[in-house]
């Protein structure tokens, strides 16, 4: 069982009955698609429970005791001149995965029109399961942000090491959904539903290497160095479905 139907579903009418997104301010970079995300859920009757500023994902969706809960994440990026404005995302400070605290997780992933304090008509709209985007759930569990001490010319001060992770978004990966409104899931969850039309079949294939860790050295000079490892499941292909709204 999975919410992620019904919220597509409801996305999906919103988005066909040019619902725009609300700019809070002509500033707002963030909260006017997580409103409109939230707007969906609510008028739903689904338990919806927003995390703060730089957690992840942003929003719990369902309770323990009658529904299951799954995490939604909410991105987005303005579309101009005929293409997204870039062919990636920004996870600030959290490795992004389908799996957190051992729930599914889901990106919530926007093309919008419009600037400033005007409303956002959603030209395109993908929620996909995060393991389309990485599937290393242990890796993205066991993230920390740390402070390096005893740096400056009296040891005094610190480098705040909170990393900014970037992926590709779920329309570099399958630009067929641009202009339009999909729904992508795991192939081995079955998902079937009379509302929803199997469109593609979306596979990703798992590196030959994993990165363990770097080394960023302070002269400016030198580059950085990154130690790797074989992967045990490098080359398995990961299969999703693509769905879209009958």
């Amino acid at each position: 069982m999975t919410h992620s139907v019904e919220i597509f579903l409801a996305a999906h009418h919103a988005m066909a009955s040019g619902l725009h997104m609300i700019p809070r301010s002509a500033n707002d970079k963030e909260y006017f698609p997580q409103d409109w995300f939230a707007e969906r859920v609510t008028a739903l009757g689904l338990p919806l429970s927003p995390q703060g500023r730089n957690s992840y994902p942003d929003f719990w969706v369902g309770d323990d005791a009658r529904s299951p809960v799954e995490g939604y994440e909410i991105k987005s990026l303005a579309f101009n001149h005929g293409r997204p404005a870039r062919k990636d995302y920004d996870s600030n400070s959290t490795i992004p995965s389908g799996r957190k605290d051992c729930k599914d997780v889901f990106l919530v992933f926007f093309l919008y029109t419009g600037i400033g304090a005007s409303p956002r008509p959603v030209h395109s709209l993908c929620i996909a399961h995060g393991d389309v985007i990485n599937a290393d759930h242990l890796v993205a569990a066991a993230h920390v942000n740390e402070a390096i001490k005893g740096f400056g010319s009296y040891g005094e001060g610190f480098i705040r090491d909170r990393k900014m992770y970037v992926f590709p978004h779920p329309f570099a990966v399958y630009p067929a959904g641009i202009g339009r409104c999909s729904l992508i899931l795991p192939s081995d969850r079955g998902v079937s539903d009379s509302r929803l039309v199997p469109v593609g079949v979306l596979e990703r294939t798992v590196a030959t290497e994993a990165l363990e860790g770097y080394q960023v050295h302070l002269d400016g000079k030198t580059k950085a160095t990154k130690r790797t490892t074989k992967r045990a499941d490098a080359g398995q292909r990961r299969r999703f479905d693509i769905f879209e709204a009958r």
